[in-house]
Formats: structure tokens, C-alpha cells, sequence
């Protein structure tokens, strides 16, 4: 923080002053006629001013370009009225005469010898360390020119001598340091513009963030939920399964019985089989041996054996027939 305070201290040149005309000093529409005289038009009669102090000793090339040089300078002018009298031609002011061509900076006429080595005036100047005037006629440092001047940092106007240059200069810093704490009041402000920012999008982002945290966990818990749903599905799944196992597991051993069983009934019925067959093909072997001998058994009132085959059959076919219903029965 300080380091920034002293560099924008450094940043302000120290007692630059330019120069500048008395406060009280009256403005005039007036136009330069020689290189020492001006000629105006006051309270509807023609006023002639004549620079006081300042005499002109050069030729009339010298004077020429003196005169057009006083008219670029001279768009504005104000003068110091040192004494006024009335002659037959007008008025006649002699006076301290300030000339500017755009009113940002003023010329004291008492300066032209500075410039022009045909003006004859003493000029004086007057010591005044770390001070730099800016005037039209150059700029000076640490010895400036007595006149007035304008301090741009404070709005001061001032004249030399006169003034206390040190009162000045202090006053100047005191200006710097103003200037700095401004600039760092400013920089602060600044910074709490953009920290109030930053903790306003902080919060908002806060806000969104809480936001997301309470929609994952609704989330969340339709997904415990439904993941405590599926679990209790799986178990009872399981435990169906189970139970599908268990009933497999009887179906397979009945099916193993039934199987043992049905094969036992094969053989049985194989077996019976081959026994009527067996007893059919006696039968009809002795059915085929008695057809011829037996004519006068058979009339004489014995049992015809024709008879006793198809009585056999008969009950091999019954047998046959109940076998088949138990086998469907189970």
C-alpha cells in the first residue's frame, strides 16, 4: 500500500507553475500598433496602452517581426493600469500589459528583453529551488522571473517575489498527498466494488451449488429405495427359486421312480408276454393235432378244444387290459 502511495507521489511533478496575470488585472480588446503600444476602443473612445518598464532599440525588420510575434500571442489581453491620462488623440494608459494566445498560459510584456534582444527592460529574477516555471517566452528552473504565476495543482495564483515559495511547496505536497490518498480512496473503493462482486457471484454459486447438493440427494434416496426395492425382488426370486429347486429336485426323483418302476412293468409285461405267447402257440399246436382226431371225442360230448382256445385268449386279453390301466393310473 505504501509503495503504491509513493509512486503515484513521485508521479506528480514538484512546484511546476506556469505563467499567469493578476486577478485584478482588466480585460481588453486590444490590437498591438508597434512593439510597445497597443490601441483600444474603451467606453466608445480610442485608448492607447503603452507598455511600462519596456523599451524598443532594434530596426524596423526587428520591429516588424516583433509585431507579428505579439499578435500570435496577443488573441487575449488584460492589463495593470500604472497611471492613465487624457490627450487630445484619446486615452493614454500605461500599464503592465499580458498577453495570451489561448488563455491557458499568460506572457508579462515586461519579459520581451528575455526573447528578443531589442527590448531594453531589466527583468528580475528570483531564486527558488526545486521550482520550474513554464512561460512563452521559456521555461525556467530553480530561477524564475518575478511575475505572477498559476499553481495548475492547487488553482493558486501567486506572485514572484511576494509569494513564500516554501509555503507554497508544502502546500504543493500537501496537494501530492491529497492527490495520492484520492487515488488510493479510489483504488480501495475499487477493490470493495469488485470484492462486494466477487461475494455476490460467491453466493449465487453458494445458492446453486446447495441447489445440486439437495437434488443428488433426493437422488440419492429414490435410488436407495429403489435399489432396496430390487433386493427385496431378488430374495423372494431366490427363494422362489429355491423352491422350484426343491420341487425339481422331487419331480426328478419321482421321475426316477416312476421310471425304475415303469421298466419293472416292461419286464413284468415281457414276461408275461413270452409266457402267453409261449401257451397261445401250445394251445394252437394242440388245437392243430386234435382238429382231425378228436371228431368222435368232440360228438360224444366231450368239451371241444376250439372252445378252450378262444376262452384263453380271452383272459390273456383281460390280463393285458387291467396291466395297461394301472400302468395309466399311475
Amino acid at each position: 500500500m505504501r509503495s503504491i502511495w509513493l509512486a503515484l507521489l513521485l508521479a506528480v511533478p514538484a512546484l511546476a507553475y506556469v505563467s499567469w496575470l493578476p486577478p485584478y488585472a482588466r480585460m481588453v480588446q486590444a490590437y498591438p500598433m508597434n512593439a510597445t503600444c497597443f490601441d483600444a476602443y474603451v467606453n466608445n473612445s480610442v485608448v492607447y496602452i503603452e507598455q511600462v518598464g519596456v523599451s524598443f532599440n532594434g530596426s524596423s525588420a526587428e520591429a516588424q517581426a516583433i509585431l507579428q510575434y505579439l499578435y500570435s500571442q496577443c488573441k487575449y489581453v488584460a492589463v495593470d493600469v500604472q497611471n492613465a491620462t487624457q490627450t487630445a488623440n484619446g486615452g493614454l494608459w500605461l500599464a503592465d500589459v499580458y498577453c495570451s494566445s489561448d488563455g491557458s498560459i499568460w506572457l508579462s510584456l515586461r519579459w520581451l528583453p528575455l526573447r528578443f534582444a531589442a527590448y531594453i527592460g531589466n527583468v528580475e529574477f528570483v531564486n527558488a529551488s526545486n521550482a520550474t516555471a513554464e512561460t512563452p517566452v521559456g521555461t525556467f528552473t530553480g530561477y524564475i522571473p518575478a511575475g505572477w504565476y498559476l499553481d495548475p495543482a492547487t488553482k493558486a495564483v501567486f506572485q514572484v517575489p511576494g509569494a513564500n515559495l516554501t509555503l507554497l511547496a508544502y502546500v504543493d505536497r500537501l496537494s501530492a498527498d491529497l492527490k495520492a490518498l484520492e487515488a488510493e480512496l479510489e483504488n480501495s473503493r475499487a477493490n470493495a466494488s469488485q470484492a462486494a462482486s466477487l461475494i455476490a457471484r460467491l453466493e449465487t454459486q453458494t445458492a446453486s451449488l446447495d441447489a445440486q447438493r439437495r437434488a443428488l440427494e433426493e437422488a440419492l434416496r429414490q435410488r436407495e429405495s429403489e435399489l432396496a426395492a430390487l433386493q427385496a425382488n431378488l430374495r423372494a426370486v431366490q427363494a422362489e427359486n429355491g423352491q422350484l429347486k426343491a420341487q425339481l429336485a422331487q419331480l426328478s426323483a419321482e421321475n426316477q421312480a416312476l421310471k425304475a418302476k415303469l421298466a419293472s412293468m416292461n419286464e413284468t409285461l415281457a414276461r408275461l408276454n413270452d409266457t402267453y405267447a409261449s401257451q397261445i402257440s401250445a394251445l394252437r399246436a394242440q388245437l392243430a393235432a386234435q382238429q382231425t382226431g378228436n371228431q368222435i371225442g368232440l360228438e360224444i360230448g366231450s368239451t371241444p378244444l376250439m372252445y378252450i382256445l378262444p376262452a384263453a385268449l380271452a383272459g390273456v386279453a383281460a390280463v393285458l387290459v387291467i396291466y395297461m390301466k394301472r400302468r395309466a393310473e399311475e
